[in-house]
């Protein structure tokens, strides 16, 4: 199935998301006021993501059991976002914030695992359709995860080739029995075409990667969605051997660092690692019982730092300031506003609430980017202002933190300051009146596992593990 490229979905700027004027009325817009990038100054763009990864598993975020010289070199010479945020604390819906770089609960893209015939809202502009319009081949290489339908496809929202799976996880070989059966949406696909492949999957994604720069003679946009360090944790023998404990977490950390590392001696080796602005980040917070969300608390899929606050780095040698730690509050969603802006764009059919990140790693701006978050996901929600921060979910009273003075959310200051309680409440409630219903939902059984998990971080007071999946031995 060869599915064709559509043409940009330009659309008059619907008024209804824009109440929130400081998040949504636009960040491009305001960098219009500034000037264009001229065409030699356009960067290519290569944002990576891992999935599932740890706040604290990469080197320069402080680990010592894994070793990540290739992203510690990237951060050393780019600037990290200390203060990150992706929207969701999972996967479906913080890809959906990301691309499109809006709240993905404007357009119902809230719960995670899209069922077989929904996705992500096709009247939706993405990243993709943006650097097309600008002239860009754009690429998507990994996992996608945004939806099965045709309809969702990459080459349908403004990719022009794709390389990897349209679900969220599989096994890291080829198994025709399993992941790879026919039909499967976990397959591995190229251009709507199931094919097979050689050896361990992370590698295969970085080869398709560097096969497709250099098939390329434009401006390009990579989106190099990785499925390591996800479940199922397995390894290569080589990998495990040098992995502390023989962890295959750790090992399928290390190996994507790995191929991290061949991606940039290869724009290097092509004298276009100077032309190109690199993003990496993690979806979501680790979930693994060997990852590790240190100093935060919580876990993937709710709402507590260890969740939502990722790992994010932003690199354009000559460009974005080395060795910077940006301390301001971040969104994955500026990820959007700012390349396009970087490229020549200026509007796009409807408002973003992602911010041009460039004026503040500069220094042109002073203050944060963003003065308030939100989070919603079916049951579970929370907002976060300045250093307050709270959490609302379905049979548990508020919990409010101020994370100034308390990183790790352990102290409960919700009874001790309602008037904070009432102007959180207040400010989310104003933003959730722009927003539609989950267009689909989760199994009921969720919402007691993530109430459960509420109340285990929250009381602990300490550090707790995290919870056990499944996993392989990883040997083959």
């Amino acid at each position: 199935m060869n599915m064709p490229r559509p043409k940009p979905l330009w659309r008059p700027l619907s008024p209804a998301p824009i109440l929130m004027c400081c998040l949504v009325t636009g960040p491009v817009a305001r960098a219009a006021e500034e000037s264009t990038p001229s065409s030699a100054t356009r960067p290519n763009v290569v944002v990576i993501l891992a999935d599932d990864l740890g706040y604290h598993d990469l080197g320069f975020q402080g680990s010592t059991r894994i070793h990540t010289p290739h992203l510690d070199r990237l951060a050393a010479e780019g600037t990290v976002f200390t203060d990150a945020h992706t929207t969701a604390s999972v996967c479906s819906p913080s890809r959906a914030g990301f691309m499109t770089g809006r709240y993905q609960q404007r357009f119902g893209h809230e719960a995670n695992v899209p069922p077989p015939n929904r996705g992500m809202d096709t009247s939706e502009y993405t990243m993709g359709q943006a650097f097309q319009s600008l002239g860009y081949t754009t690429f998507v290489v990994g996992k996608w995860h945004l939806g099965d339908p045709d309809r969702c496809y990459p080459t349908q929202r403004g990719f022009d080739e794709f390389w990897g799976l349209r679900e969220g996880s599989r096994q890291y070989w080829h198994d025709p029995k399993r992941s790879d059966k026919p039909g499967s949406r976990k397959a591995i696909e190229h251009n709507g075409q199931q094919v097979a492949f050689e050896g361990f999957l992370t590698d295969r994604f970085t080869d398709q990667a560097i096969r497709m720069i250099d098939g390329t003679d434009q401006p390009f946009f990579l989106f190099l969605s990785y499925t390591a360090p996800h479940g199922p944790l397995e390894a290569e023998e080589a990998d495990l051997a040098r992995a502390a404990g023989r962890d295959p977490y750790v090992a399928l950390v290390q190996n994507m660092d790995d191929n991290i590392g061949r991606l940039l001696a290869h724009l290097e080796k092509r004298n276009l690692r100077e032309q190109t602005l690199i993003w990496f980040f993690s979806d979501n917070g680790g979930v693994s019982a060997s990852a590790s969300n240190q100093p935060l608390n919580g876990k993937k899929g709710i709402k507590f730092e260890g969740g939502q606050r990722v790992p994010f780095i932003m690199n354009w040698p000559g460009h974005v300031p080395a060795g910077q730690n940006f301390a301001g509050l971040t969104s994955t969603m500026d990820i959007f506003p700012t390349s396009y802006r970087l490229a020549g764009g200026d509007t796009t059919p409807r408002p973003l609430d992602g911010v041009d990140l460039m004026p503040y790693v500069t220094a042109q701006k002073d203050g944060s980017p963003h003065q308030q978050l939100f989070w919603k996901k079916l049951e579970g929600a929370a907002v976060r202002v300045g250093h307050w921060k709270l959490i609302k979910t379905a049979g548990l009273p508020v919990m409010l933190y101020n994370l100034q003075d308390d990183l790790r959310e352990y102290n409960d200051l919700a009874k001790s300051r309602p008037d904070k309680v009432a102007e959180l409440l207040t400010r989310y409630e104003s933003w959730d009146e722009n927003t539609i219903p989950p267009q689909w939902g989760e199994g009921k059984q969720y919402v007691e596992i993530r109430r459960n998990e509420y109340i285990r971080f929250r009381d602990s007071g300490r550090p707790v593990p995290l919870s056990v999946p499944k996993r392989k031995n990883g040997q083959r």
